[in-house]
């Protein structure tokens, strides 16, 4: 049954951006899984790694496997990592601290551990600036599945870890393939929409930055404008228009003409006009925590005409993604963590529809911890985390960890 904790004794994600989320095809061709060995600087003790091919859809993607320093076949575990950093516009891989540091603690339970290069970071070919999060549940079944192949790897055992945006992405792949996904482990995967993440995220960045209250009411205001901008039918016209008339004359007035009222405008104008508004507003105190800067405008720049059309489909794909529509489907054995003082997603909350979705999908199995003074990559309980988490994986393997 679920079991809602608190304790009181890294990775810190960003506001998922679907303004840019026209697929791109990659040409290159998928090449069989490969691995070997390579050196680690202190593995002789406890675990040895492994450098790994493996293929998803047109990609190649590198990782690397952390194995236990004793026999197989060992249960296994594939590393999703958040969404994209906000200055690099690329996902963590291999390379990460927080993702290695993870794999070499889990391995000490006698857990095998996958951590991948994403589309176009590190040896990994394509591009995953353009992925849907539907590219990316594809994306971590092929890594599920290459380890399933392994002789190493007890096939029945193999579960996907996620922090934040891939909390999303490791519940929508067991929903669909429950038979596969054996466990999941969700570390700040938000239980609600995108759409409404990105709102509460923004006010509540904002207001912990010290912004006055009608500081924060523009932030909030212009959050849901880009929200209903990118979407073939907004779902925030009423709040904003209300909003607006409170707010009087500003840069609003002016997007909310262009989103509300486009008239015979193409949707690449459109694009062009809301740059124009988005560059008078990007140094704006109030606008810092809506990434507009460091974000929107970088990405919305590269992006073409042809893309511009095909936008708001792919948009709508995931803005509206929302944890109601897949984890009442979630019936793998799952462990979920938030932190109290996480500012990109609402924990309290979130912990609560955790709860009662998964009651919901009939989940005999689950675990549900909010650790007090914790943040969004849960540093604060770091010490609690391991402990709890060992617990639930010596518990579900029947094991002493």
């Amino acid at each position: 049954m679920g079991l809602l904790h608190r304790y009181r004794p890294i990775f810190v994600g960003i506001l998922f951006l679907a303004a840019c989320t026209a697929h791109q095809q990659n040409n290159t061709p998928a090449l069989a899984p490969t691995s070997t060995p390579i050196l680690s600087p202190t593995s002789s003790l406890s675990w040895v790694e492994e450098r790994v091919t493996f293929s998803s859809a047109e990609n190649q993607l590198s990782g690397v496997v952390t194995l236990p320093n004793q026999p197989g076949p060992y249960p296994a575990i594939v590393l999703i990592s958040g969404a994209a950093n906000e200055y690099s516009n690329l996902r963590s891989g291999v390379s990460s601290a927080y993702l290695t540091d993870q794999a070499r603690n889990m391995v000490d339970a006698g857990i095998a551990v996958l951590r991948y290069d994403p589309p176009g970071v590190g040896l990994s070919t394509g591009d995953s600036r353009f992925e849907t999060l539907d590219d990316r549940v594809a994306e971590a079944m092929a890594a599920l599945r290459y380890l399933q192949t392994r002789a190493d790897i007890d096939p029945d055992r193999v579960g996907l870890w996620g922090v934040s945006q891939g909390g999303w992405v490791i519940e929508m792949a067991a929903a669909d393939h429950p038979q596969e996904v054996a466990f999941l482990i969700s570390v700040s995967g938000s239980g609600v929409s995108v759409a409404e993440q990105q709102v509460w995220g923004v006010e509540t960045q904002s207001r912990a930055a010290g912004l006055s209250e009608g500081e924060v009411a523009r932030a909030v205001l212009f959050s849901r404008l880009l929200i209903d901008w990118q979407l073939s039918e907004p779902i925030f016209q009423a709040d904003n228009q209300a909003s607006a008339a409170q707010l009087g004359e500003g840069p609003w007035q002016d997007f909310m003409k262009l989103v509300y009222e486009p008239g015979t405008m193409t949707a690449y104008e459109s694009l062009q006009e809301g740059i124009s508004i988005l560059e008078t507003i990007q140094d704006e105190p109030w606008a810092q925590a809506l990434y507009i800067k460091s974000l929107y405008l970088p990405q919305l720049h590269r992006v073409s005409a042809e893309q511009a059309a095909a936008m708001k489909r792919s948009s709508d794909s995931d803005l509206l993604i929302d944890p109601k529509d897949f984890l009442p489907l979630v019936t793998s054995p799952l462990m979920a963590f938030f932190g109290a003082d996480d500012q990109l997603v609402p924990a309290e909350k979130s912990a609560e529809l955790y709860e009662q979705y998964l009651t919901q999908a009939g989940n005999k199995n689950f675990k549900i911890v909010v650790f007090p003074d914790a943040d969004h990559g849960l540093n604060g309980a770091m010490e609690d985390y391991w402990q709890v988490l060992f617990e639930w994986l010596g518990e579900l393997f029947d094991t002493k960890l």
